[in-house]
């Protein structure tokens, strides 16, 4: 088609297209921007040339993509503001993506827009407002286990931490085969130094995933404190051998 007629501008839009879906994006970006030269109304464009930047790592250049669609727009739609949240959120940007992602929220309150909301403020250590907003996506889905894992870490960073040991607790109910929920109460428990029942939520945790280096490591520390150093030591180095060094000075120092 294009060598037919090479100004052709839905060949380069399509083409773009068909490249991006082939992986192939630094020669989409060459398209895509062939075809906003010869039609600068193609908005959409800039959209694909941002989703190529973030798939080449170029975030900067991403994020000046999607304005430029907005820029384009008279008003964005929901999922305009949260692709420009994203790339905002993921180039380290909190203040703008939180006001991208409050535009989405203006226009379409869903649970998907109040998630990203939680991140964007979590990122930003404003763990009051995360909570605020992970609130709002478990009152539209309150069965959803991820919801009261990210509330139980916020409240626990807020100090809160019978409300967290109660996230977690129903992020358990909600989905037991998830180990997370077990170690992250655990780590709870143990800072308010009741070890024994963090020991019984990190063993239940390496049950459902003994790969992880982590679990062994902080259940080695909950033994360390009843006074259970054989026990710890075993811990410890399971935890080296799958790669989890953090204790390696504790082996060395209180480990036969």
């Amino acid at each position: 088609c294009l060598e037919l007629d090479s100004d052709y501008v839905a060949a380069y839009h399509m083409r773009g297209i068909t490249l991006f879906k082939l992986g192939k994006y630094e020669d989409a970006i060459v398209d895509f921007e062939a075809a906003i030269e010869r039609n600068p109304y193609l908005t959409i464009v800039h959209m694909y040339t941002g989703y190529a930047y973030q798939q080449l790592g170029e975030d900067e250049l991403a994020l000046t993509a999607f304005d430029r669609y907005l820029q384009s727009k008279t008003l964005g739609t929901p999922l305009d503001y949260k692709v420009l949240g994203k790339a905002k959120l993921e180039q380290g940007d909190l203040q703008g993506a939180t006001e991208a992602f409050d535009a989405a929220l203006i226009k379409n309150p869903t649970e998907s827009q109040y998630y990203y909301q939680f991140l964007a403020y979590f990122e930003a250590q404003n763990y009051s407002l995360a909570v605020e907003q992970i609130n709002q996506a478990i009152a539209l889905n309150d069965r959803f286990y991820g919801y009261y894992i990210l509330r139980g870490k916020s409240n626990f960073l807020l100090g809160a931490f019978e409300p967290s040991i109660t996230d977690y607790s129903t992020a358990i109910r909600l989905s037991p085969e998830v180990s997370d929920g077990h170690f992250l109460r655990g780590l709870v428990l143990d800072s308010l130094d009741r070890h024994n029942a963090a020991i019984t939520d990190f063993s239940e945790a390496i049950r459902l995933n003994p790969e992880d280096g982590t679990y062994y490591s902080k259940r080695g520390n909950a033994k360390f404190a009843i006074g259970n150093r054989a026990s710890a030591c075993l811990d410890w180095t399971i935890a080296g051998n799958l790669g989890y060094y953090e204790e390696f000075d504790k082996i060395k120092t209180l480990c036969e």
